[in-house]
């Protein structure tokens, strides 16, 4: 690749992956197109906000399959959509595979590295943009309600969270966050090193905006063509055709379209959230109901549960019911309510592996980051800044973040369209 003075590079995408992969490639010297239709809630948007450094083992685990006995919605979090078993099957076949002990192995050991700097990632990003407000660094604090409450919260204090600890919550610490719910809380933990995006929405306008005045260049048009040739790679829109020396695909469930010579199995696992007023009248921290599969979040003056993880095909439509469980909950632990609720779902995009993609995908000039799960904002800060090293420097990522692991297909020419 051409020295980053002289480097012309299209990212396509808008989430904040690509935002963040496009500023930090712009802060590197290199002339940088975004190629993106306004999206103004992408699926990093809706989730809780939480730069989760703790959660350093990949969900393709054996433990992960004994929980769905007890974790099927209803009755739990997790949703199948097994009428599209086109989507599904395939998907979860390869997801058994990487449960085996050394694809296990390998993942924690490649997802631990990433979460080392995520939140100093996090720190430098915003102190970019000169909005320090942005992060709060107060940490998260667990939950507990049934009557083995503090079996399990022992159970929780002697695991390993990487670089967050975890510290019992003091009894009069306690009874005072237990105060602002209805339901009886018995055992809760905090986690430390870990922080929350206080505006979601303000994140994400503010990366495009330091990206703007930084010189960089917005296209708000789909992608539809990806294809690389001798002077580099050419992106096709509806109206327009851009030359650059390289591309980056980070458009979350839709990034597979444009790789097509890769076997990038990716699945929508969708969550939901409902958001509302609470009228000033929230002075709880920022919690996990354990026992609900529930995260709550202030945003300001703002109120969020979010949950759910609903294994399906991003085009399919939402499930209302999910909306209708989320907001039982809230009224049955008294959180506070002025005005109506706001509903959304998102499809975070999610791998067998629970892995991201990152790095070269084996076509000359064309580099992925995509993949990233439930775990796409809190990678964001870092994979910004280790996919610009892997371009300019030639870092390496290990093999267990590589594109191309689950395979490659006959290349041919890929379209990105509008659903």
């Amino acid at each position: 690749m051409t020295s980053a003075s002289h480097s012309k590079i299209i990212v396509i995408g808008g989430g904040i992956i690509a935002r963040c992969t496009a500023l930090a490639l712009l802060d590197r010297g290199c002339t940088v197109t975004l190629i993106a239709e306004p999206d103004p809630v992408p699926a990093s948007w809706g989730n809780a906000g939480h730069i989760a450094t703790e959660q350093v083992s990949p969900l393709a685990t054996w433990s992960t399959l004994r929980r769905l006995t007890t974790d099927l919605f209803p009755r739990g979090p997790v949703a199948i959509d097994w009428k599209r078993p086109q989507t599904v099957l395939p998907w979860s076949l390869r997801f058994l595979r990487s449960c085996k002990a050394r694809q296990q192995e390998r993942g924690e050991a490649a997802l631990r590295d990433l979460l080392s700097d995520a939140l100093p990632a996090w720190k430098r990003l915003v102190a970019r943009m000169n909005a320090p407000d942005l992060l709060d660094e107060r940490g998260i604090v667990k939950l507990i309600e049934k009557s083995d409450a503090n079996e399990r919260a022992a159970y929780t204090l002697r695991q390993d969270w990487g670089t967050s600890t975890a510290k019992s919550v003091d009894p009069e610490t306690l009874k005072q966050i237990a105060s602002n719910f209805s339901s009886p809380v018995r055992a809760g933990i905090r986690f430390e090193n870990t922080a929350h995006i206080t505006n979601p929405t303000r994140v994400l306008d503010m990366l495009l905006e330091a990206f703007l005045s930084s010189g960089g260049t917005h296209i708000p048009a789909y992608a539809r063509n990806l294809r690389n040739d001798s002077n580099g790679v050419i992106v096709e829109t509806r109206n327009t055709t851009i030359q650059a020396d390289c591309a980056v695909v980070a458009c979350g469930v839709l990034s597979p379209a444009l790789l097509p010579h890769l076997v990038l199995p990716m699945i929508a696992e969708r969550g939901y959230h409902l958001e509302w007023d609470h009228g000033g009248e929230w002075t709880g921290p920022n919690v996990v109901f354990e026992d609900r599969a529930l995260v709550v979040t202030r945003f300001e003056n703002r109120l969020r549960a979010t949950s759910f993880v609903e294994f399906t095909d991003h085009q399919s439509a939402p499930d209302p019911r999910k909306w209708q469980h989320l907001e039982r909950h809230i009224r049955e632990l008294g959180l506070p309510v002025h005005g109506r609720f706001t509903p959304w779902y998102g499809s975070r995009p999610t791998l067998p592996d629970y892995l991201p993609a990152l790095g070269t995908t084996g076509m000359p000039g064309i580099f992925a980051a995509c993949g990233h799960n439930h775990l796409g904002l809190t990678l964001a800060a870092t994979t910004a800044e280790r996919l610009t090293a892997h371009m300019l420097d030639g870092k390496t990522f290990p093999p267990a973040l590589h594109p191309d692991r689950f395979g490659t297909a006959p290349s041919s020419t890929s379209h990105f369209r509008k659903h």
